[in-house]
């Protein structure tokens, strides 16, 4: 058995659904920003990437908390693999890295960005593909998935690319329809392949994904200091916000990606979509009959045939203080 094998054997004992690797040097070449292997640490030969899958059962409630929470748990056990990865690789005389998944660099970019983009690194090692929406679609359990990436100097074999695209893009289209931030694309040329316009807006997928955390903190403390009039401060004091907040650092109990619309309705997934479409709550996400298609020359754009409401998410972002803020200072 090879080295590879043996990690394979070892990483999928520990709980990884499925892994692969890619050169280090051969991604660093085609990565068009600072998010390269280098960044993390030089002298590395291979990246070893892998995913775990998030509880089917995580699905089967409304509580976006709940959810959410089940989100942290799965990183969770993420980083414990992550961990065990590299440690198998040093008793082997090896370096093992670890790199953070969430952890953000504000100097790589604009927006605050991991050192490694783990997606891209899941599909050059062929763990699954990236669809419309930029998830990670992987063939066992579709989007539904966490991802990790541990590093080493150790030159291990690598895994080919998937041959094809899990996505099928405006041909399938579902969560670009059910976004309620209109983050994912709508429209394409007819004979584009997905890869030409797969995207997302991240700041509007921010807005909805993020109920708690420094952007929301942030909006809601530049909203509280410049109101005029300046609201109540004792309602301030006492807003659920607050405790909500304390809840999440504490417990990540509602912190960790407050939107699964997308999770919901993409169908890649042989383990557990099946599962997903029989829940009662899942049912109804897409009523039968209003996702449809609109077609001009050569594009096309997909289009929700029934009325606002009936697109309503199960989350809804709060205005958080805004009845405080409604209210004003009251003397």
């Amino acid at each position: 058995m090879t080295l590879t094998e043996e990690l394979f054997e070892f990483a999928r004992s520990r709980g990884a659904d499925s892994v692969g690797v890619v050169s280090a040097e051969a991604y660093e070449a085609i990565v068009p920003n600072l998010q390269k292997p280098s960044t993390t640490a030089k002298g590395m030969k291979s990246l070893i990437c892998f995913v775990k899958h998030m509880l089917t059962g995580s699905f089967a409630t409304r509580d976006v908390s709940v959810q959410s929470l089940n989100s942290h748990v799965c990183m969770d056990r993420v980083e414990r693999i992550s961990m065990e990865l590299a440690e198998w690789l040093e008793k082997k005389g090896y370096l093992g890295l670890p790199v953070p998944p969430e952890a953000a660099d504000m100097s790589l970019q604009r927006s605050p960005a991991g050192t490694l983009d783990f997606k891209w690194v899941a599909e050059e090692s062929g763990v699954g593909t990236v669809g419309l929406e930029l998830n990670l679609l992987t063939p066992d359990y579709g989007p539904r998935v966490y991802i990790g990436v541990v590093m080493t100097d150790a030159e291990l074999e690598t895994t080919p690319k998937l041959e094809q695209h899990l996505c099928p893009g405006m041909k399938c289209g579902r969560c670009a329809v059910i976004c309620p931030t209109q983050a994912i694309p709508l429209r394409a040329r007819r004979d584009a392949h997905i890869t030409e316009y797969r995207n997302l807006d991240k700041r509007a997928c921010a807005s909805g994904a993020e109920r708690i955390g420094i952007k929301p903190l942030l909006l809601n403390l530049r909203k509280l200091i410049f109101t005029t009039p300046p609201p109540d401060p004792q309602r301030v004091l006492e807003h659920v916000y607050w405790k909500e907040f304390w809840q999440s650092i504490n417990s990540k109990l509602g912190a960790f990606a407050a939107c699964f619309e997308c999770f919901y309705v993409c169908p890649p997934g042989a383990k557990d979509f099946r599962k997903i479409i029989r829940i009662p709550y899942r049912r109804m996400d897409i009523p039968p009959g209003k996702v449809g298609r609109r077609h001009f020359d050569d594009m096309v754009e997909m289009v929700y045939r029934g009325v606002p409401e009936e697109r309503k998410s199960e989350y809804e972002r709060d205005q958080d203080f805004g009845d405080v803020l409604q209210a004003g200072h009251n003397p």
